[in-house]
């Protein structure tokens, strides 16, 4: 569902992604032909002291993949298709949820972060994910086919005294698993005759949304407290808990700084974007893996992807 009329619509929940949506030349059209998405392209660069557009460009080699630069790069990206958006249609949602390292877009987007505080706050984020384990022991996967229930029960036969947790809960019929490598690969290896179920290994280098990101999670936390929020626009959706961030500062803070070891519980948050209301859901960042989990989640939902110039003019409104 890609040629509509955002107009149309008065129930609209934004979808961010998170890392593993990025690609070469992600954002470049935007820069092109978008004063606002240059702008804060432009502003990225000096805020983190070194060119971003490059590495999202893929000037600088495999630079975009190491985690440090693919969480600016797609919060970068997401946050100047949404500036496009906003300043071509007029455009109002009701509700926002992010992915991960997407769940600082929503923020953003509905104010409670500033642009530049956000990113800032990322890039410790990011530094701080990318050096919690040593490079090479630690793995993520995706099981496709188990409900969450068989899932847990997956993961606790493989354990065998390693860090072994599930990370993602995505939908109905998908689990991303992390932790220490050889704890995901005995995984790998005991589905491998299942009918029912499959099993992927993502292009991550260290174990996310677990406990064995504890140093992260002290580095952001001191980076947090520097933070002083704003009030939201409209609700937003927290990973942790699957429920509306409240207005508290600190409360805020809390729900960022433990959801990096706590597992993302997305088709909660989507369902409970659904009670609150929404009857559109719209991603805004690069690819479609939101879009594709809507599918998974509940296939009657309408939902469409925003991930460049090509798709948002597609949207066909009018002008402002």
């Amino acid at each position: 569902m890609q040629s509509v009329a955002v107009q149309e619509f008065r129930s609209v929940a934004l979808l961010f992604p998170g890392q593993g949506s990025q690609f070469a030349g992600m954002a470049q059209d935007l820069i092109r032909e978008s004063p606002e998405a240059r702008e804060l392209l432009e502003r990225a660069d000096d805020i983190l002291g070194y060119s971003l557009s490059r590495v999202m460009a893929g000037d600088l080699g495999d630079e975009l993949n190491r985690t440090v630069h693919t969480q600016p790069a797609v919060f970068v990206h997401s946050m100047a298709l949404l500036a496009a958006l906003r300043s071509r249609y007029t455009f109002a949602p009701i509700v926002a949820a992010g992915h991960s390292l997407g769940e600082y877009s929503a923020l953003c987007a509905a104010g409670v972060l500033e642009f530049g505080e956000a990113l800032d706050i990322i890039r410790v984020r990011a530094e701080g994910m990318d050096n919690a384990q040593p490079l090479g022991t630690c793995a993520m996967a995706a099981l496709i086919g188990p409900s969450r229930d068989d899932a847990k029960k997956i993961v606790d036969a493989h354990r065998g005294g390693q860090v072994l947790e599930a990370a993602n809960f995505n939908a109905p019929d998908q689990t991303v698993i992390s932790g220490h490598v050889e704890a995901v690969n005995r995984v790998l290896e005991a589905v491998k005759e299942e009918r029912r179920t499959r099993a992927v290994m993502l292009p991550v280098s260290s174990a996310f949304h677990t406990s064995l990101m504890e140093p992260a999670r002290e580095a952001l936390k001191e980076r947090l407290q520097k933070v002083s929020p704003a009030n939201a626009a409209f609700p937003v959706v927290a990973n942790v808990n699957a429920d509306f961030y409240p207005d508290s500062g600190n409360s805020i803070k809390d729900l960022l700084t433990e959801q990096v070891i706590r597992p993302v519980l997305w088709e909660d948050c989507v369902r409970t974007m659904q009670r609150s209301g929404a009857s559109l859901f719209i991603e805004i960042g690069p690819g479609k893996v939101l879009t594709g989990l809507m599918k998974r989640i509940d296939r009657k939902a309408p939902a469409m992807s925003i991930s460049d110039l090509e798709t948002l003019r597609a949207l066909e409104a009018p002008p402002q």
